[in-house]
């Protein structure tokens, strides 16, 4: 018996069978549902955080909304990270580049708000302008590196994967 099962691994092995990777659609479909998600929480964080902001009067109640918004933000991210990794790597050309860049980007962005979270939370409360000032760099610091992760599907590399982008149902919306 254990000699019938080596061919069959080479056969399996030789046929594609050996994590040869996603089909395109197929992975593109699976970023567009762990992304779009994750686009919604982030809007509905921000104008959550917008609306808390209007009525925060003082430094406390500022920082205390801007760190549920950062958290949330920070988790969502994660959790779609998490799930552009599970949808593996798109049997293209360049596919398990392409997959890590996807990932890494995630991460990226939720280091991010980590980071500006960690500043914020941070931040000495006594001096208003002091405070505001603090957190109006460390914005500008999280959009900047939110900039840099560079998590766009239409600048992909591979004309294959733009189209299909382009073409699963789930990316639609998107």
């Amino acid at each position: 018996m254990r000699r019938a099962l080596v061919p069959i691994l080479v056969i399996l092995l030789a046929a594609g069978c050996g994590g040869t990777g996603v089909p395109p659609l197929t992975w593109a479909g699976s970023v567009c549902e762990a992304l779009t998600p994750w686009r919604d929480q982030i809007n509905g964080l921000n104008a959550q955080a917008a609306q808390e902001m209007s009525a925060a009067k003082t430094p406390r109640q500022t920082r205390d909304n801007l760190l549920r918004l950062l958290a949330g933000a920070r988790q969502a991210s994660e959790r779609a990270r998490a799930k552009v990794a599970a949808a593996g790597v798109p049997a293209v050309g360049g596919g398990k580049t392409i997959a890590d860049r996807f990932v890494a980007s995630l991460a990226g962005v939720r280091d991010a708000y980590g980071r500006a979270h960690d500043t914020i939370q941070g931040l000495p409360l006594g001096t208003a302008k002091t405070f505001y000032d603090a957190v109006a760099a460390a914005i500008a610091n999280l959009n900047k590196e939110y900039a840099q992760a560079g998590l766009d599907t239409g600048r992909l590399a591979s004309a294959e994967l733009r189209k299909d982008f382009n073409e699963a149902p789930a990316c639609a919306s998107g």
